[in-house]
């Protein structure tokens, strides 16, 4: 089942499409990782989904009920989101924003359930300290115990990873998973922090300029992220003749002597063939495609296109 999908889903603002007929399809229970550059359109498709901007084209599917069917405000209520800023109040402690908050919502929870909450982004501890004295980490975790009072099933995370030390990155990311996992909340995160989606993400969505390149399963994508080998050689034409007298079929040389082979090869065997020769070996080491590459090969190749 999908939690959210699109459908040619389109929005312009003045001359510029900025969203340009993505087709999009979250699984449930799934941490989708939502990968594009700045202004690619992550942040207005979260806007899209959450009601604080309406589609100029196409539609979009939340819990299976249609934007534009009444019965979306209801279904809305299952949905929370933390686009572009958290809103805390800095003056006030964690639960006096979490009571500020409740106001808004029109909910009223317990102390014990503001405590469960705390305790569970790890801010059981905080006491009275003002949010103003909380680290950036502390201040995202406490945006989520935040998104959490509605008991959502669906979880939208703008960039919530910007600005986060390495500490502050681990705990966030620790968090997600055992809500994920324990809770089954699904998760569309958008990070430009690529290497820590690798960890969380089991789907992952590619997006540039306003177009929705690929969607892919975390597994499938590891599978695609090939092992090659790496060698920086003195005199590209020279090992290009080599690897196709080897019979070498998947690699690629670039011009600065940058030498990726993804055929199954031993680095001993290449060394010494290299060596007979004459090539100047500059340096040899193996290597994989991580997530990041592979995006902007995905790039390179609709550009190509």
């Amino acid at each position: 089942m999908y939690l959210i999908t699109t459908d040619q889903l389109c929005k312009k603002y003045g001359d510029k499409m900025v969203i340009d007929h993505v087709n999009m399809h979250i699984p449930e229970k799934a941490i989708y990782g939502f990968v594009g550059e700045n202004g690619s359109g992550k942040t207005t498709i979260m806007r899209l989904l959450t009601g604080l901007a309406e589609p100029t084209k196409g539609s979009f599917t939340l819990f299976g009920v249609d934007n534009k069917d009444s019965k979306i405000y209801q279904v809305r209520q299952g949905l929370s989101a933390i686009v572009e800023a958290t809103s805390l109040v800095p003056t006030m402690t964690a639960r006096d924003n979490m009571i500020y908050q409740e106001l808004y919502l029109g909910i009223k929870l317990s102390e014990e359930e503001r405590s469960a909450l705390l305790k569970k982004v790890h801010l059981d501890d905080v006491g009275k300290k003002k949010v103003k004295n909380f680290s950036l980490g502390m201040r995202q975790r406490l945006g989520i115990a935040m998104a959490l009072m509605n008991k959502p099933k669906l979880m939208l995370l703008d960039e919530p990873m910007n600005g986060l030390d390495p500490e502050g990155i681990a705990e966030l990311r620790d968090l997600l998973i055992e809500l994920n996992r324990n809770e089954g909340i699904t998760v569309l995160i958008s990070s430009h922090i690529l290497s820590e989606l690798e960890k969380i993400a089991s789907f992952y969505g590619f997006i540039s300029k306003g177009h929705l390149i690929e969607e892919i399963a975390a597994e499938e994508l590891q599978s695609r992220c090939r092992k090659s080998l790496h060698i920086k050689v003195g005199n590209v034409d020279e090992a290009e003749a080599l690897l196709k007298k080897l019979k070498i079929k998947d690699y690629k040389i670039s011009p600065n002597g940058d030498v990726n082979i993804y055929d199954s090869v031993k680095i001993k065997d290449m060394v010494s063939a290299f060596g007979e020769e004459n090539i100047d070996i500059l340096g040899i080491n193996s290597s994989e495609e991580s997530v990041e590459e592979y995006y902007l090969n995905l790039i390179k190749e609709k550009e190509a296109k």
